[in-house]
């Protein structure tokens, strides 16, 4: 739970400055730092040269980083984002930050990112009348991922950040014998 308020603190942070520094170029620096933990991710080697490896100093994984960032032509706030990390020596939370700060540049545009989780893949049809309803809910634009998990039987499971709407089979079950065995 720590490292969740530290990626939080450190995403509002920059949200922030970019507002003041780089105002209408959020999603770019959204976007590239995914790139990069992509890339990063991408790379077992670079990964624990980068993130885990207290031997290397920050000066030596500000420059790796560096090169890695102007090869892919990250945005150049997005970059000294970075390079405050390795001086903070807060890289390890790098992915975690890029997640949270782009939840947050969503929440400021208004969208809404909703998980649904089915029994069974979902037609693109029915993908549409959940979006619709989820928009008519919500009053955002909506963004949906979507999972299957067998085990639901049927129904719908659908998570917006923190809140859980279960419609599932198997949640329906589970409140009916909750509710006979209370009686």
């Amino acid at each position: 739970m720590l490292s969740h308020a530290i990626a939080r603190r450190y995403a509002k942070g920059l949200l922030e400055a970019v507002a003041v520094i780089a105002s209408g170029h959020e999603t770019k620096i959204k976007e590239d730092l995914a790139s990069l933990v992509q890339a990063i991710d991408g790379h077992d080697g670079l990964k624990l040269l980068i993130m885990m490896n207290p031997a290397v100093s920050v000066q030596q994984k500000q420059a790796i980083l560096g090169k890695i960032m102007e090869t892919m032509e990250l945005h150049a706030t997005a970059r000294r984002f970075v390079d405050v990390l390795a001086e903070k020596e807060r890289l390890d939370h790098l992915a975690l930050i890029s997640d949270v700060y782009g939840e947050l540049v969503d929440e400021k545009a208004g969208v809404v990112n909703a998980e649904i989780t089915t029994a069974a893949p979902l037609d693109s049809g029915q993908v549409a009348q959940l979006e619709k309803s989820l928009h008519e809910a919500t009053g955002g634009e909506v963004r949906i991922s979507r999972k299957t998990d067998p085990q639901l039987l049927g129904g719908v499971v659908t998570r917006i950040g923190d809140v859980v709407y279960d419609g599932s089979l198997q949640g329906q079950l589970a409140r009916i014998r909750e509710l006979l065995e209370s009686t």
